[in-house]
């Protein structure tokens, strides 16, 4: 999966938290917008949410079961003290590779 489509499909995870309520603002996705840490439009309940939605929808895109691992994520680390979506698209292109 590129990194364009993972943005995609994390779009629509956002679009359909806003349906349901549990978001009051519409998000747009870009690689720069903050998921997670100062910034983060979504709350912990919000985060944890958008990151079962998102692998739902990346496991129905590809056809295949796929999670989502915080720890795994090369760009997300101690040093750094927020989550942005262009880091988590590139590690879904490279778990989904």
């Amino acid at each position: 999966m590129k990194t364009v489509r993972a943005l995609e499909l994390m779009q629509n995870s956002f679009d359909s938290m806003m349906r349901s309520g549990l978001l009051e603002n519409k998000v747009e996705v870009s690689p720069e917008t903050v998921l997670l840490g100062v910034g983060s439009s979504l709350d912990s309940l919000g985060f944890i949410t958008f990151f079962s939605d998102l692998e739902e929808r990346i496991s129905a895109d590809s056809g295949q079961e796929y999670y989502l691992v915080l720890t795994e994520i090369h760009e997300f680390n101690t040093e750094q003290a927020f989550l942005s979506a262009g880091a988590l698209a590139q590690y879904i292109e490279k778990i989904t590779g």
